[in-house]
């Protein structure tokens, strides 16, 4: 059975929180299963992939909300930089040996580096709260500059906090004072979140949680990869916040089982953004061909009004004129004191009258192809057939064999207008008595030949350059085919036409409709 994509998502949901669930009762109930390393190197290595993770998906949420105008896209890139100037802040003082000045070592701890860790994860997540139930209400998207300047005023508000006195702040977690020069001790001590500690920590993860949630409809309802990523992401993000509240880390540079919870985090983010990208590609081969697509049926549509105002020139001018010609000439041939000459020359005139209209009939019926089923190509070359034979008073006889495939109008009409030219050579050079139009598919080739019991002629003595025939060539040529002709002196004429993949450029005609 395959699951719908929302319910895929729910079954990876329901494997990361049983996983996640079984790993930490296992954690609350093995001892030593809290396990705490001394590891500084191995924190900046960790804050510093953070950095530039979120920095990632902040840049491809302002990217999203400048290209789409989603609200969720605005709130994302907010929350996610208020993130990067919380690890960046991490990686810039340890790297410049200002940590021990803020309390941020081993050596001198301190709340500051406990309250900007805090402050700035209970913001980020509350954003995405907030962008999550406004994405899901349809709200206008707010201006995106003032907001993303004034989260990030936030964040610098909450980094300042680095600098208070000694103190001031109350308390978020007790443990050891310091840990002077003895790592070892840090791995025995048991630290502990106050009340208040606790309160914030709970509530950073329960709004994780949410905006998890939140992420999970928004990809049942838009099915956007990177929401489903970031339903994950979160999910382990709260679960990473909930180890830290069981087992925090109360000093800089220890590392704990919710630093490797928001690693693997960070590892989820960098997959959705690799999706989202992948995502995003396809869309814009999908939009690329669809944009081709309608170019040919524009393009088809772009022709068949020309070929209609063509034909409606044709019938009110060109036929309209013939026909006043042949009664002129009808009555020119009723008058009496005509000689022979002139009776001969008048019925020659009514007949070269009579085949102008039959020609001039032809170019208006084939410009009027439609292309619709109602005028398949099997039925016009039927019918063409049929009009040819009781016109002319030569025997024609049409043979199809099984279904001949949908073209697009103009190649119908292409193929049509080869068989009528290779109708009228027959009528005006065979004198034949018998003609045969044949139609099949042959290994995917659409295959048209006449042929007729005339008297032939010599394709040599004639030459390439015969108006007639390049005509057919010419037209063979724009549908992809290709013209072939057989003829000897006294063994009759056939013409053949062929046209390779017919079928996949009917699929194509077809689709693009």
């Amino acid at each position: 059975m395959t699951l719908l994509p929302g319910a895929r998502l729910d079954v990876v949901l329901v494997g990361v929180v049983a996983c996640l669930s079984l790993g930490g009762t296992a954690s609350a109930l093995v001892p030593g299963a809290d396990a705490r390393v001394v590891a500084p190197s191995l924190a900046l290595v960790m804050d510093t992939v953070a950095t530039l993770v979120t920095l990632a998906v902040s840049a491809l949420g302002w990217v999203r909300y400048r290209e789409r105008g989603e609200p969720v896209a605005l709130f994302q890139s907010a929350a996610f930089m208020v993130l990067t100037i919380a690890n960046a802040s991490a990686v810039v003082l340890a790297t410049t040996g200002l940590d021990a000045e803020v309390g941020s070592t081993l050596a001198v701890p301190g709340q500051a580096p406990l309250y900007v860790s805090t402050l700035s994860r209970l913001l980020a997540a509350a954003l995405l709260v907030v962008g999550g139930i406004e994405a899901l209400r349809n709200r206008h998207p707010r201006p995106g500059v003032p907001f993303l300047a004034g989260s990030i005023l936030a964040a610098l508000v909450i980094l300042a906090l680095l600098v208070a006195p000694a103190g001031a702040l109350p308390s978020l977690g007790s443990g050891l004072p310091s840990i002077p020069a003895d790592p070892a001790a840090a791995d025995a001590a048991v630290p502990s979140l106050t009340l208040l500690g606790a309160v914030a920590s709970v509530l950073v993860a329960g709004l994780f949680l949410w905006a998890a949630a939140l992420s999970r409809r928004l990809y049942r309802r838009d099915l956007s990869i990177g929401d489903a990523y970031l339903a994950v992401g979160l999910t382990v993000a709260s679960f990473a916040q909930a180890a830290t509240t069981m087992y925090p880390a109360l000093h800089p540079g220890v590392v704990t089982g919710g630093d490797v919870l928001r690693l693997a985090f960070d590892a989820i983010l960098l997959l959705g953004i690799q999706a989202q990208m992948h995502a995003t590609l396809a869309n814009l081969r999908a939009a690329n061909a669809d944009q081709a697509r309608l170019g040919v049926v524009e393009v088809e549509r772009a022709a068949l009004a020309e070929r209609l105002r063509l034909s409606r020139e044709l019938h009110d001018g060109l036929a309209q004129n013939l026909w006043l010609a042949k009664l002129k000439v009808g009555h020119l041939a009723t008058c009496s004191g005509m000689g022979p000459v002139a009776a001969a020359l008048t019925d020659e005139l009514s007949r070269a009258i009579d085949a102008g209209l039959v020609e001039a009939q032809q170019a208006v019926a084939a410009m009027r192809l439609s292309g619709e089923p109602s005028g398949s190509l099997q039925d016009v070359l039927s019918r063409s057939v049929d009009e040819f034979s009781d016109r002319f008073g030569v025997r024609a006889e049409f043979e199809c064999e099984g279904e001949l495939p949908g073209l697009s109008a103009r190649a119908q009409a292409e193929v049509l207008r080869i068989a009528q030219e290779a109708l009228s050579n027959v009528r005006r050079h065979a004198d034949a008595t018998v003609v045969r139009v044949r139609a099949s598919v042959e290994s995917d080739r659409l295959v048209v030949s006449v042929r007729d019991n005339g008297r032939g002629f010599d394709p040599a003595s004639v030459g390439q350059d015969a108006f007639g025939l390049a005509s057919m060539r010419e037209r063979a040529a724009l549908i992809g085919g290709e013209l072939s002709i057989e003829a000897a002196p006294g063994d009759g004429t056939r013409v053949t036409l062929v046209v390779p993949r017919v079928l996949e450029a009917a699929a194509v005609a077809v689709g693009s409709r």
